[in-house]
């Protein structure tokens, strides 16, 4: 607790120098409003705090002989400013040290962003309903990660008393139903951002619900929830104002959702439809055709899709600057070739898989995407050392801070040399590379201090002694005989 003590005196110090020379305490100049309950709370010290004015335009030390708590004789707004720095854990160790510390740590203005996965995920869903109570309409934020005693009752108790929450996370909250998304949209218009992933209880209904109370919805995560084309119909025609659409491994998602999503979300960013078996060239020709500002975009697993899908990510999607492709076995050099041309803001690309990638994949993206600064290609078995040269020579080698190798066969120590000529490279991959070896591996290390290079080297078979005398065998009938 003394730890704990001398952690907010130094916060409190830090203000209190700042106040000198920034005048930090006019009367309505507080960062967060006062619960009323909490200033009545202190009323009894409204002397300790008026005589506090005079002692803040001198040193601060000063403060050490007004008598009573250091904490005590701050302004009322100055010392909820400095609770509101603490964690969850820290405001619930300070809320029992004394009465007035309780309504201290307590008061709604702290508890404005809310993480209970970081705190404790077994909480039950009672103790978060009192929680929601006491911050009201500060909480903005609130992340039940994984608190599986969540219930559709916590959220009606949430939904009534925080009506100005704008981020709600329920992954794994898997007694959560449609009920939810019903309490959410009467009564939080303001909601901006929600994940319910893994809420295999969530189907289309919480999409219709959502797209009637959530106007101003901008991020809406339903990854592994059976919703389908009608329910992201729904979202997608009223919620207009989303940017971020993610579809994990939603199983029954088809093209129909695609073509939903390209009419009526033309300023989309983000899209994930990794896991999404069903999605085909043609769901994708609606998302390049409506959706221009798209920045990021997975279809990893999507094994439909061909190099028609590039092409026209490479003739529309301009401002793509992460690309998710793993396990997309079609995709080849032809397709690549005109992605790069088009995509010239790429950042990150996933090819894992991509069987049919090579040397000429590589050449496109060097010349092309020169701001390239991660780079996974595991298991591209036709990716040689002329490949990693061109990375290594063309314009990203400057840019390039991750290079996933994993499971190449015909790299050698070759790359590893050339690979010293990226500068701002970070981390390599190279598990189960056969040719390479660990003097090379060394010596970029070496040379790259700053470099982390993950290998793996099964170990060496034990020679067999030649000197060694054989153990003569005998068979079960010989030795019974």
């Amino acid at each position: 607790m003394g730890g704990l003590i001398s952690r907010i005196l130094a916060i409190r110090d830090r203000f209190l120098i700042e106040s000198a020379s920034d005048d930090l305490y006019p009367e309505n100049n507080s960062s967060n409003p006062v619960d009323p309950s909490t200033s009545r709370l202190l009323s009894s010290n409204s002397s300790s705090s008026s005589s506090s004015n005079d002692l803040q335009a001198s040193s601060p030390s000063l403060l050490s002989t007004a008598g009573g708590s250091p904490i005590e004789v701050l302004p009322l707004d100055l010392t909820l400013k400095i609770f509101s720095f603490l964690d969850v854990v820290s405001l619930c160790r300070c809320a029992q040290v004394s009465k007035a510390w309780h309504d201290l740590a307590l008061d709604g203005s702290n508890w404005q962003h809310v993480d209970l996965f970081d705190f404790q995920t077994a909480i039950e869903g009672n103790v978060v309903a009192r929680l929601s109570m006491r911050c009201g309409g500060f909480l903005r934020t609130l992340c039940l990660k994984d608190c599986r005693g969540v219930e559709d009752s916590t959220i009606k108790t949430i939904s009534a008393h925080c009506h100005n929450i704008e981020k709600l996370i329920l992954t794994k909250c898997i007694q959560l139903t449609d009920k939810t998304a019903e309490h959410l949209s009467r009564n939080c218009p303001h909601l901006r951002y929600v994940n319910f992933s893994s809420c295999r209880s969530i189907t289309n209904a919480t999409c219709r619900l959502l797209s009637v109370g959530c106007l101003e919805l901008e991020h809406l995560d339903l990854s592994y929830c059976p919703v389908t084309a009608d329910g992201i119909e729904a979202i997608s025609s009223k919620c207009l104002l989303l940017r971020s659409l993610v579809l994990k491994y939603c199983r029954e998602i088809t093209d129909d959702a695609l073509v939903h999503i390209g009419a009526n979300c033309p300023h989309l960013q983000r899209l994930n439809l990794q896991g999404c078996k069903f999605v085909t060239d043609e769901g994708l020709k609606s998302i390049c055709e409506g959706c221009h500002e798209l920045e990021k975009l997975s279809v990893s697993g999507c094994d439909s899709l061909t190099d028609l899908t590039l092409k026209r990510l490479g003739s529309s999607c301009h401002q793509l600057r992460t690309f998710e492709a793993a396990g997309c076995s079609h995709f080849s050099d032809t397709g690549f070739s005109s992605l790069g041309p088009g995509c010239t803001r790429l950042q990150r690309m996933d090819l894992e898989e991509c069987v049919l990638v090579t040397d000429n994949t590589l050449t496109h993206l060097s010349a092309n995407c020169v701001h390239l600064q991660s780079l996974a290609l595991s298991h591209c078995e036709k990716i040689t050392d002329s490949g990693i040269r061109q990375l290594c020579v063309g314009p990203c080698a400057d840019s390039m801070q991750v290079l996933e190798l994993d499971n190449c066969p015909i790299i050698t120590d070759i790359s590893l040399d050339l690979l010293r000529n990226c500068k701002s490279l970070r981390r390599l991959e190279i598990f189960d590379c056969q040719m390479v070896s660990r003097t090379a591996i060394s010596k970029l290390q070496r040379q790259c201090p700053e470099l982390k290079v993950h290998a793996f080297f099964p170990p060496n078979t034990p020679p067999l002694q030649q000197n060694q005398p054989r153990r003569q065998r005998i068979c079960r009938c010989c030795s019974l005989l």
